[in-house]
């Protein structure tokens, strides 16, 4: 099998590259992934370790890569008890490399694995804190659809924001924080931590291409954009979101009521039996409400703000 692998056995210490693989269900195929994950690295002249994380019960697919470390796969299997997503996969997985260079990849690996070293060597050789691999369907001219949205809202320049395929440094590694379905735009939560992204475009047979999704899938993630955009854009000021909001229905809200008071009063026109002034009284509660909620999330995140940070020293220049 090691023959078969082109590895020799090694101990994860000695690891310079880091392959994280999160494993989301049974993989009857994960056997012929690694060794395609070694084919391909191996021209790279690097010892590497694979980390593969488990998420959730998959005893078919442990007991393979159980086999493979015992014959010095060098791999390194986690599990979790139950399944817990790929954003807590990957999470646990970096945390867990060793590598000066962490490499992510799906178990549907979509590119040939001779791009792995292309994708290595571009991010030692170059200033980007993270590159991705753009996978690029036959046929396909331009952005997807998605990428398009995401130009739109946060000027993303990226043609690929999905892209499992990625190289990083360790140091980005450490300091990313995943959780519910972030792991679909790493890069752009990267970027927004200052670090910089580069994309190396790549074919990608018979894929569909990176866009909306399925039609069962679209809405899940139209709804993890309008979240990713609140997140990266009023995270550290959520007053200017609930502020805009609050203060345009208060406004309305307000003059509305003037207005009926105005004709109450200057007019003669009763107010007894007009909806118009529940309306305007319930815009003037509910704009009050959402300025509340503002200002309660920027004392949230005062206190919160002196235990974290969103920024990174890039060098010290002595």
């Amino acid at each position: 099998m090691t023959a078969e692998l082109g590895i020799a056995p090694m101990a994860a210490a000695a690891a310079e590259l880091s392959v994280v693989v999160p494993v989301l269900r049974e993989q009857p195929r994960i056997a012929e992934l690694h060794a395609q994950l070694c084919r391909g690295l191996a021209p790279l002249g690097r010892r590497f370790e694979v980390i593969y994380v488990i998420d959730g019960p998959q005893r078919a697919t442990l007991e393979t890569l159980k086999a493979i470390r015992r014959q010095g796969g060098g791999i390194e299997i986690l599990t979790f008890a139950r399944p817990m997503g790929e954003a807590a996969a990957l999470t646990v997985g970096l945390r867990h490399a060793s590598g000066a260079i962490v490499l992510t990849v799906a178990t549907e690996l979509e590119v040939d694995p001779a791009e792995l070293p292309r994708l290595v060597r571009t991010l030692e050789t170059g200033d980007a804190d993270i590159v991705t691999l753009a996978r690029r369907p036959p046929g396909q001219v331009g952005k997807g659809k998605l990428e398009r949205l995401l130009d739109l809202l946060l000027q993303s320049r990226l043609e690929d924001v999905r892209s499992p395929i990625r190289a990083m440094r360790a140091r980005v590694a450490a300091e990313l924080s995943l959780y519910g379905n972030q792991h679909r735009f790493l890069p752009l939560i990267a970027q927004a931590q200052g670090f910089t992204v580069e994309e190396l475009p790549a074919p990608a047979p018979g894929r569909a291409g990176p866009g909306l999704g399925r039609a069962g899938s679209w809405p899940s993630l139209l709804l993890d954009v309008v979240t990713l955009y609140f997140l990266l854009k009023f995270l550290k000021k959520p007053f200017r979101f609930f502020g805009g909001f609050g203060f345009l229905i208060l406004a309305c809200g307000t003059l509305a009521t003037a207005w009926l008071v105005f004709e109450r009063l200057a007019l003669g026109v009763p107010l007894g039996d007009r909806p118009a002034l529940i309306l305007s009284t319930l815009m003037v509660v509910l704009g009050i409400q959402i300025l509340a909620v503002g200002l309660i999330g920027e004392l949230v995140t005062f206190a919160w703000a002196r235990e974290a940070k969103d920024y990174k020293v890039d060098r010290i220049v002595e």
